[in-house]
């Protein structure tokens, strides 16, 4: 996403008559004093379901309207704006006016206040502390966005949800944040994070039955008033215990021990399998974003090239070509194959089931570790994020185990093999070296890359045995760096006559100079058992073999699932803030 420039903060006080009463009075509870009267209410906030917290905000000077009539609660309040009001409000809850000199010269219109911030004692006990609540509460802030030089870029941004509770958490007493409710889990908070202590004050409500929170979404003007007004007006506050979530029950209406499927004897509970259909609804999600960049090519280089354009991609699309990517996916749209996002949900979500239970049946045959089992323990806390059931939590973590512990019996093959194992991947190991043809800025003809390359293979053809000096020689003859360090070569890059002249190429050997359409190419060819990361990804290869046997000859006793409406649950997991 591009980075916005910095815009003018356009506050103006609200200060012109109205035929409306105020929404309330301020409350002599308040942690801060009423500095002014809210005398004339803003048009777009009377009556509403924030008007009360607007007044709050008001009277006590936190914020302002974006108009003489108008606060904008649906406008999105900026870093910039965000690091204002937080310092605003810890200067007058310690007895101060909440008042900064105006910038120096040259300053940002924020500046005065970031350094009030910075300079507070939180940001400065690192060093000293081992306190690990106060260790936890400096690393969780978003404070150091503004002691960067970038923040100048940054200011202008919109603030999200997640990161206005951690601002405001930085600043508030302990004391601020007394609970009145008892709130252990929410659907999309873990159960340590400091999220929940505003939940249990009351100053969070959340945006559904559930309390989902929606962190990574922008926060709003009227979401911040009522954010604040509850914070400084503890009479504000609410009481209220969310539903609690059951992932199974909100998409597939079942209990989370119910089971949808037995697979090698191993059952697979609809918790469990829920978790699998979420996981593959967010996959054709993420599909159906990035397929805008595929769509689009031409528009979206365009885009890259556009400096004066601030905004999305989507954005630059409706703007300057009016193309509108804002409708959702069409769940039940066949692609050109005939087959639904909805149908292939379904189709993938079965597939992984019925590996999961293929793994989960072989645990014996591949039992965790001692480590894994204390990682398995180290993430519990993740049980109830997202509706997920403790055993739906369990079998995941475990097959994942299962899986790993596979790939690892699978590690024990010979340099040959694990070649092999390469090239059916169409990879190779090694470094390599390019030569541009005709290159487009005018630094190499044709011929004098040619020359290059020729000497930067006569250069390695005379020490084959020193991978150190070859890296150098690469590093000074190449024209594109990303080649100098031993790595996994796609060879799909690559013409048909080239590939097979590579996957020919011995190991300590250099290739010929390899001509293609747009540059030349040595390759030095090495061994990739000597590389423990290669191996382990090489093991992947005959272990995906096994398990496509496995899950080809498994018993699979199933529910039918065709009756799932994928439209809904994507609907709900959105609502969640899963998507």
């Amino acid at each position: 996403m591009k980075r916005s420039r910095l815009l003018s903060l356009l506050m103006t006080l609200a200060l012109t008559l109205s035929l409306a009463a105020p929404a309330a009075a301020y409350h002599p509870g308040s942690l801060i004093p009423q500095t002014r009267t809210y005398s004339t209410p803003f048009a777009d906030t009377r009556g509403t379901w924030c008007d009360a917290a607007v007044q709050t905000c008001y009277e006590t000077g936190l914020m302002d309207g974006k108009s003489a009539t108008a606060f904008d609660p649906q406008g999105s309040l900026t870093y910039g704006q965000i690091v204002v009001i937080v310092a605003r409000l810890h200067e007058l809850m310690n007895g101060g006016d909440g008042k900064f000199d105006p910038p120096a010269e040259g300053e940002a219109w924020y500046q005065p206040a970031s350094d009030y911030l910075l300079g507070l004692p939180i940001l400065n006990e690192t060093d000293e502390t081992t306190d690990p609540e106060v260790l936890n509460s400096i690393s969780q802030l978003p404070l150091t966005l503004w002691a960067m030089e970038e923040f100048e870029d940054y200011a202008s941004r919109p603030c999200t949800r997640y990161d206005f509770i951690f601002f405001l958490a930085a600043i508030l007493p302990e004391d601020a944040l007394e609970p009145i409710n008892s709130i252990t889990s929410l659907p999309d908070v873990t159960q340590h994070s400091v999220i929940l202590d505003f939940y249990n004050a009351g100053i969070l409500t959340g945006s559904n039955e559930y309390g989902a929170f929606n962190g990574l979404d922008t926060l709003n003007r009227g979401q911040a008033a009522a954010m604040l007004a509850r914070v400084v007006d503890p009479s504000q506050r609410v009481q209220f215990t969310p539903k609690p979530l059951i992932l199974s029950q909100a998409l597939l209406g079942k209990d989370p021990d119910a089971v949808i499927m037995t697979v090698d004897g191993f059952d697979i509970t609809a918790g469990t399998y829920a978790l699998l259909l979420a996981s593959e609804i967010s996959e054709q999600h993420i599909a159906h974003y990035f397929s805008r960049y595929d769509a689009y090519p031409e528009e979206f280089s365009a885009y890259l090239e556009d400096d004066l354009f601030t905004g999305d991609f989507d954005t630059y699309l409706k703007e300057k070509y009016g193309i509108d990517l804002s409708a959702p996916i069409d769940w039940n749209a066949p692609d050109k194959g005939g087959m639904t996002p909805a149908q292939k949900v379904l189709s993938d979500a079965r597939e992984e089931a019925i590996r999961t239970g293929v793994l989960m049946s072989r645990q014996k045959d591949y039992p965790l570790t001692e480590d894994q089992r204390a990682e398995l323990e180290s993430f519990s806390y993740l049980v109830g994020y997202m509706g997920i059931s403790q055993e739906a939590y369990e079998t995941m973590c475990i097959s994942a185990a299962v899986l790993t512990n596979l790939q690892e019996s699978m590690r024990d093959f010979t340099s040959g093999e694990l070649s092999r194992y390469l090239d059916q991947q169409n990879m190779l190991y090694g470094m390599y070296a390019v030569f541009y043809r005709d290159d487009e800025y005018g630094y190499y003809t044709d011929e004098e890359s040619r020359e290059q390359a020729d000497t930067l293979r006569s250069q390695i053809s005379s020490h084959l045995q020193d991978e150190e000096y070859i890296s150098y020689l690469i590093w000074k003859y190449s024209q594109d760096y990303s080649g100098q360090d031993p790595d996994l070569i796609s060879l799909d890059q690559f013409s048909d006559s080239n590939i097979a002249a590579l996957k020919s190429l011995g190991v300590g050997r250099v290739s010929s100079v390899l001509t293609e359409e747009d540059r030349y190419v040595v390759v030095y060819r090495m061994d990739p058992s000597n590389n423990e990361e290669i191996v382990a990804q090489a093991a992947a290869i005959p272990a995906e073999e096994q398990m496509a046997a496995w899950c080809t000859a498994a018993s699979v006793t199933a529910e039918s699932t065709d009756s799932v409406d994928v439209a809904a649950a994507a609907q709900m997991l959105d609502a969640l803030g899963y998507l």
